[in-house]
């Protein structure tokens, strides 16, 4: 046989052949019908045969008899620019596969205006479900037609009843504000998080900021804190412009934390406190929210930051679709997920609530 001729098909009734067995009893095992009609022993003796047969099961035909095609669909806005699409990405697909099903995606490029256009396309190939995934959390104002079940991840519906799956960001700014009032800090700043609908570009920001600094400032109310809200935008230059404002205000106004809408951001914050000479955590200590890949982690210091849960919601969204390709009606409906604070180097209580010799940043 040359390099260019294909082997023949392994059929099933090649595994039943060298199993010694009948190819119903081959169908129940590779079917996962075999519980309580097949000994253990048989079998293990079917699986041992497929594998070294090199048996590859008919997807085609095994889709024609349980009329489902085990394939989930996957519309994104814009998985290839974004830092957090992998994480999503990855962990759908796993969920995927370990449920038997291909997952099969559809990156618009920020082009929304071609998610009809892209659904359509998943739903000539017959996916059981879809799942529509925006990048930055948004609230839709009517979600994505489809013929087949629809599940949204990383968004919402302005009107309830759509399954979706979507962080906890309010949570997760509270958890920011929780964390710098355990640590004895009472004067602090949000930096940054405009969203401004109908802008162009750039400049409409994400709902996402707004979300958090109001459930930030309700819980520094609450604990009696001053919180105030500066600058505006989502890039690092952002973060550094409004962390050079708040840190030139004086003494009795200057925050000793500052919790920045995203951790870009923080980023911009922490080159403003090394401009100014200003060591951080000793003298300043600043969260942000992400907890995004290959930049968190590798700031000096570390960036204790939020967690945005993509992974999680890759899973969750991929599990909900695959309940909604049978029928089955998500409970609840919605699904938020928290949004941890990731502890690292970057906070500690203000200097003058800690004593004069610490032993532990001492050694």
């Amino acid at each position: 046989m040359t390099g260019n001729e294909r082997q023949p098909r392994v059929r099933a009734a090649d595994v039943a052949a060298a199993a010694g067995v009948s190819t119903t009893a081959v169908s129940f095992v590779l079917n996962s019908r075999d519980e309580g009609n097949i000994s253990p022993a048989t079998r293990e003796r079917i699986l041992r045969a497929a594998q070294e047969l090199g048996y590859r099961p008919n997807h085609v035909a095994r889709s024609l008899r349980r009329n489902s095609t085990s394939s989930i669909g996957l519309v994104t806005d814009a998985f290839a620019s974004s830092p957090f699409g992998g994480r999503l990405l990855a962990a759908a697909t796993e969920a995927a596969n370990s449920a038997g099903n291909a997952l099969l995606m559809m990156d618009l490029g920020g082009r929304v205006e071609r998610a009809a256009e892209a659904i359509e396309a998943l739903e000539s190939r017959q996916v059981d479900a879809i799942i529509y995934a925006t990048m930055g959390f948004t609230e839709l104002d009517e979600p994505p037609v489809s013929r087949i079940p629809l599940v949204l991840a990383n968004c919402v519906t302005r009107r309830p009843g759509r399954p979706s799956v979507s962080p906890d960001d309010a949570g997760g700014a509270r958890a920011a504000l929780e964390h710098l009032a355990g640590l004895g800090h009472t004067r602090v700043a949000m930096l940054g998080g405009h969203f401004s609908p109908g802008a162009r570009g750039d400049e409409v920001g994400n709902v996402s900021g707004p979300i958090r600094w109001r459930a930030f400032k309700q819980a520094a109310d609450v604990k009696g804190m001053d919180a105030r809200l500066i600058g505006r935008g989502w890039a690092i230059d952002d973060g550094y412009a409004a962390a050079m404002e708040a840190l030139s205000l004086p003494g009795a106004r200057r925050p000793t934390a500052l919790f920045a809408v995203c951790d870009r951001v923080a980023a911009g914050a922490l080159l403003a406190a090394a401009r100014l000479g200003i060591p951080v955590p000793e003298d300043l200590s600043i969260i942000g929210f992400d907890d995004q890949e290959a930049l968190a982690e590798s700031l000096v210091p570390a960036l204790t930051t939020v967690a945005l849960p993509h992974a999680l919601m890759g899973s969750t969204a991929v599990a909900m679709a695959m309940a909604a390709a049978r029928n089955d009606s998500p409970d609840p409906a919605h699904r938020v997920l928290e949004c941890p604070v990731v502890l690292r180097g970057s906070t500690a209580p203000p200097r003058s609530g800690r004593v004069a010799v610490e032993p532990d940043r001492a050694r």
